[in-house]
């Protein structure tokens, strides 16, 4: 989804938000991405990052366009690093295709491990965006590599005027909970009172992965990004599962500039925590903004966490202001100007960060 947000002629930005300031203590890939446009494949456009650990390192689960750059059909990769920042495509090839679904593209994969199979959820793009622009889908896998959609349309919107989740739902991130595979998304409805679209965060959950419960409506915007000021609210979740059971939800913060190229832009990477997985707190300050790289002026977005003993990797996308990707363009889709990055905190700063006052969302 955050690729189609940037296909349109460079022009003037609106005015920035102001932006709170980001916890402190991260180590950040603030030059250039790990996972940077045009490596690993040919104008490969890297972005919606899912990791996994694995026995020799990691494996990172991500979506590029496969033809014409910024445009459809976007599809999900798989790489394998051993030290978390050099990275090989495996296998080369995409690992779901269009064909046989309702989808242009298939974005945002997360990928989990459950019930003895890998489990991934997707957004299906629709060509039409009419009534809705995308739904959720499901896709089940004996080893990570080889993939078969098990549902195309696991979850869609309801269309109702007044619904949270009326207009559109998107972005899955899966996590494992016990005996439950949890489904956090982010859905798209009517805000009431006026003012941008309500932009929020829902969840279903399965301990089967076929049979899921109905959406419950976990997570809308805190009183660090009012409505008033152009927030819409939160985007792409991801979350990590505790040893007690607690839920830790990584998320990006959406902004709506009208005027600006493109009006949607994600601003900043905030975390919650919910002892129950449904009830959350959210931390006093973003994790990261668009000011904590010199790549990501333009967005940043798409988080995906990992806890990896006593350090907390978080991968993320991004890419520069649309008035700055000239010289991506000109490379032949090749450059710092857009990617995957990296930041990583000790495991002891991320648990104490969140004791300080939050806001129960």
């Amino acid at each position: 989804m955050a690729i189609a947000c940037i296909l349109a002629a460079c022009a003037s930005p609106a005015p920035a938000p102001d932006l709170p300031d980001p916890m402190s203590g991260w180590t950040v890939s603030r030059d250039a991405p790990v996972i940077a446009a045009g490596s690993l494949r040919a104008q490969g456009l890297w972005n919606d990052p899912s990791p996994l650990r694995t026995d020799d390192g990691y494996a990172l689960y991500m979506t590029s366009s496969t033809g014409a750059p910024f445009k459809p059909p976007v599809l999900p990769f798989r790489a394998v690093s051993r030290d978390g920042e050099h990275w090989t495509l495996s296998p080369a090839t995409p690992l779901l295709s269009v064909k046989g679904g309702p989808y242009a593209s298939i974005e945002t994969p997360s990928v989990v491990r459950f019930a003895g199979r890998y489990w991934m959820g997707f957004t299906g793009v629709y060509a039409d965006p009419a009534p809705s622009p995308m739904a959720i889908g499901l896709a089940v896998s004996p080893n990570g590599v080889n993939w078969q959609v098990a549902d195309w349309t696991l979850l869609k919107a309801t269309g109702g005027a007044t619904d949270w989740h009326g207009y559109l739902v998107g972005e899955p991130g899966l996590v494992v909970r016990g005996g439950e595979m949890l489904l956090y998304f982010s859905a798209v409805g009517a805000r009431e009172g006026g003012g941008p679209p309500l932009q929020s965060i829902g969840l279903i959950r399965s301990s089967d992965g076929v049979r899921f419960t109905a959406p419950e409506h976990v997570m809308t915007q805190g009183p660090l990004y009012p409505a008033a000021r152009g927030y819409a609210g939160y985007s792409s979740p991801a979350a990590l599962a505790d040893t007690d059971g607690a839920i830790d939800l990584f998320y990006s913060v959406a902004h709506i500039s009208p005027g600006a190229d493109p009006e949607w832009q994600q601003v900043a990477i905030h975390h919650a925590r919910a002892a129950d997985g449904v009830h959350f707190r959210e931390d006093p300050a973003p994790l990261l903004t668009r000011a904590s790289t010199g790549w990501t002026d333009g967005e940043i977005l798409a988080p995906g966490p990992l806890r990896d003993g006593g350090t907390i990797r978080l991968w993320f996308g991004g890419h520069v202001s649309r008035g700055r990707l000239a010289p991506l363009i000109q490379r032949g889709i090749a450059g710092p100007e857009f990617g995957i990055g990296l930041a990583t905190l000790s495991t002891d700063q991320f648990t104490q960060a969140p004791t300080k006052k939050g806001t129960d969302r």
